[in-house]
């Protein structure tokens, strides 16, 4: 004897939709759910920040340390530098070798 299969056309229209309606549904549940569970994680911050904050708080003040000295107008940025590796590296390859990096006039 031959098992049954059951076939698409034993399926009507009013099944199929309720599926995908089914279906659906516990998609969105899920995706609000997550939405909760991710706007929750600004009390963990928070939580983090005042137990860190309490003992800072019985400390005695501090001075504040003078101000740094202001860069030189020759000074060029390292991010500027890294920049102009990467680009170098890029174009030349890793063995292309970078002597010096000066602004230019």
């Amino acid at each position: 004897m031959i098992p049954y299969i059951a076939a698409a056309s034993d399926i009507t229209i009013g099944e199929a939709l309720g599926n995908m309606v089914v279906g659906l549904g516990v998609v969105f549940l899920a995706l609000i759910f997550l939405s909760g569970i991710i706007s929750l994680f600004k009390f963990i911050g928070k939580a983090d920040h005042s137990k860190a904050a309490a003992p800072a708080q019985a400390k005695p003040a501090v001075k504040a340390a003078a101000a740094p000295a202001a860069p030189k107008e020759d000074a060029v940025d390292g991010a500027v530098i890294a920049a102009i590796l990467a680009a170098v590296a890029q174009k030349c390859g890793p063995s292309a070798r970078v002597v010096s990096i000066e602004k230019a006039k």
